[in-house]
């Protein structure tokens, strides 16, 4: 009886939690175009220009990995993330896919065609034929800046199924933490 009365608390808490994380984690900020300040994430990808809104960097793991993403009005997203496989935090430099470093990469760029959603990435160790290249030109606790490039894909088992060239990109964000 005492774990019953236990149990519904706990389920309201929880309902509770999700609900906050879920609206407060989706809920449309009221910078949506903070190119104004300098802040911004832009690149050409495929033959079109795109200027991506509500960006945003992070640390991640203590420093460790530091993610930069942002997007579209119509819902496009790009992420880029750097992570230093000894834990420690990632500093100003260049970084590749698959050059034998500490660092690995990951890239994702997302939206819809029609009814589909097309996801192009670029990682580590992968038989598809991406590349991307990174440099984080300056940084401290509160802002970076950088500049990247590559070419993303879509890929099943060892078939590159579709590839997207990614070209004069740079991007100027205010850090947040996890």
């Amino acid at each position: 009886m005492q774990i019953q009365q236990f149990k519904k608390p706990l389920l309201m808490l929880l309902v509770a939690a999700i609900t906050s994380l879920v609206f407060t984690g989706c809920s449309k900020d009221n910078d949506d175009n903070n190119n104004e300040s300098g802040v911004h994430l832009k690149a050409k990808i495929g033959s079109k220009d795109h200027s991506f809104n509500n960006v945003r960097a992070r640390w991640m793991e203590g420093g460790a990995f530091l993610e930069i993403t942002g997007i579209t009005a119509s819902g496009e997203a790009l992420s880029i993330t750097v992570m230093n496989e000894e834990g420690n935090r990632v500093p100003v430099g260049k970084y590749t896919l698959d050059d034998n470093t500490r660092f690995s990469i990951l890239s994702i760029y997302h939206f819809m065609e029609g009814n589909v959603q097309k996801n192009f990435s670029a990682s580590e160790q992968t038989v598809w034929n991406d590349a991307f290249e990174l440099e984080i030109t300056k940084q401290n606790n509160t802002h970076v800046e950088g500049k990247f490039s590559g070419v993303l894909v879509i890929g099943s088992g060892l078939t590159t199924l579709q590839t997207i060239t990614v070209e004069n990109g740079s991007f100027s964000a205010p850090i947040g933490n996890e």
